[in-house]
């Protein structure tokens, strides 16, 4: 059998975002070229050992998941039946030194997050794929276990991901006016992928606040944005389902100004609404959307709203 020759970077048209429902969906759409191991790794052009792809489904009790940072533990040593780490990991194993080359060739690595993994961050069931991270730094410590583990610390990578499509653009630019290009091209990227779509197509591109179906184009298709509860960027919010909206321009708008925001139990404030009409009302949720209280206290945070839940 011929040796894997390693494929660095986004697969086709596969979009970050996208829900499989098993590993072997992940290795058929070519993301990954195993159907259990973490690491995926084979031979580049000069035949050296490089890893292309890892899976972050709870595998390791070392892994450390923060969306844009993570603490990947490496290869071998686990027993299998009972997931605890029994011996050390070395660098003689295949995926750990694939990683490692990877590190210092500079390639991208795909990430591909599994249900069992950090709840905040990973999906509801299946697996789903993350984009590009970079591999920035290695290391060999003692694990919880009492064994030695190698440790990789990957960094989420913003470029290359799609944009809005070319209705998409003009209608967001209609709202927000027309950003720099470099801005647009930082803040539009992760807003529109396979997660936010996937979001949409839950509620049929009806704004979950305010239930607004907005008709655009001449085959009276609706019009809706992925929101992020937390925002991207400085704010450290993560583009997954538990962190995204369907929202129409205005209720966008408005959340992310924090004219607007969401208790524990999810049910939505207007800050500014007359005092006769300031009851909150329920948020609109999909059985399979399960959003994450964190995400709208982080939202409250950033926009210094104390509630009658915080301040009691």
């Amino acid at each position: 059998m011929a040796a894997y020759r390693a494929v660095f970077g986004h697969i086709g048209d596969i979009l970050p975002g996208t829900h499989f429902d098993s590993r072997k969906h992940v290795k058929a759409a070519g993301l990954h070229k195993e159907e259990q191991a973490g690491i995926s790794w084979g031979r580049d052009g000069e035949h050296r050992r490089v890893a292309d792809a890892i899976v972050l489904n709870n595998g390791y009790e070392d892994d450390r998941d923060d969306w844009d940072e993570i603490l990947y533990t490496g290869a071998g040593g686990r027993n299998p039946n009972t997931g605890r780490q029994e011996s050390d990991q070395t660098w003689e194993n295949a995926g750990n030194d694939g990683l490692r080359n990877s590190e210092l060739l500079g390639h991208p690595v795909r990430v591909i997050r599994g249900s069992e993994g950090n709840r905040d961050y990973s999906p509801a069931s299946g697996y789903r794929y993350d984009g590009l991270y970079r591999l920035t730094d290695h290391s060999e410590e003692t694990g919880s276990a009492g064994f030695r583990i190698l440790r990789f610390k990957l960094r989420r990578l913003l470029d290359d991901q799609q944009e809005l499509t070319p209705l998409e653009q003009q209608v967001d630019d209609l709202v927000h006016g027309a950003a720099p290009r470099k801005t647009a091209t930082v803040e539009r990227i992760v807003r529109d992928t396979a997660v936010g779509r996937r979001v949409k197509q839950w509620y049929g591109h009806r704004c979950q606040i305010c239930r607004l179906a907005l008709p655009v184009g001449p085959d009276g298709k609706s019009y809706a944005e992925g929101a992020h509860i937390q925002a991207l960027g400085p704010a450290g919010g993560p583009d997954v389902e538990g962190n995204v909206l369907c929202l129409c321009p205005n209720c966008h708008v408005r959340l992310d100004r924090g004219a607007i925001y969401l208790t524990d139990t999810f049910q939505v404030v207007d800050r500014f609404s007359a005092p006769e009409a300031s009851a909150a009302s329920p948020l609109w949720i999909h059985p399979e959307h399960d959003i994450k209280g964190r995400f709208a206290r982080a939202h409250r945070r950033f926009w210094k709203i104390i509630d009658s839940l915080e301040e009691r």
